[in-house]
């Protein structure tokens, strides 16, 4: 049975938080982590610095190559832009199939990819997104900022979770 969360955090516990829900979501399973707003090269760092392993993390990075960074690594995919949610799914799909055992999908974040889609794209890619993931029998834990809770799409995303939990209050 698989399980989809969504984590709501304040902007400023957002690092604190963020690693308190990698160490949840990375127990014995491998993660994809779809990250939206930090270049993988910043996430590597941040992740070694709080002690988080990454030999069981693959990577899909939707905004080195959008930000001018050059990024190459044999964990990572590298994805054009944060608008680019097809690509996205792409990436998804291929890692889903070259990493074996419990599987869990990380969003890093729903506010990020608000900046770039507009609402009604972003409600739509949660429910395939969700949907696809249940399909294959891989955890989805999605991350939105406190201050995105209000607004319409994310009050529909949270319909589609099976839990909504509130990280570093």
């Amino acid at each position: 049975m698989t399980i989809t969360q969504l984590f709501i955090i304040k902007p400023e516990k957002y690092v604190e938080g963020l690693i308190k829900i990698l160490k949840e979501v990375t127990k014995n399973k491998n993660l994809i982590y779809i990250t939206t707003n930090r270049p993988y090269s910043h996430l590597i760092k941040m992740l070694k610095e709080h002690k988080i392993q990454t030999d069981k993390i693959f990577f899909i990075d939707c905004i080195s190559k959008h930000v001018g960074i050059e990024e190459k690594a044999a964990n990572c995919i590298i994805v054009e832009s944060p608008q680019n949610l097809t690509a996205i799914g792409i990436a998804i799909n291929e890692s889903a199939k070259h990493i074996s055992g419990k599987k869990s999908l990380l969003v890093d974040s729903l506010s990020a990819l608000l900046l770039y889609n507009d609402a009604e794209t972003i409600g739509k890619f949660s429910n395939f997104l969700i949907n696809k993931m249940r399909s294959y029998e891989i955890d989805v834990s999605m991350i939105v900022l406190e201050s995105d809770v209000n607004k319409d799409v994310i009050q529909k995303i949270e319909s589609f979770a099976d839990e909504v939990k509130k990280v570093g209050d």
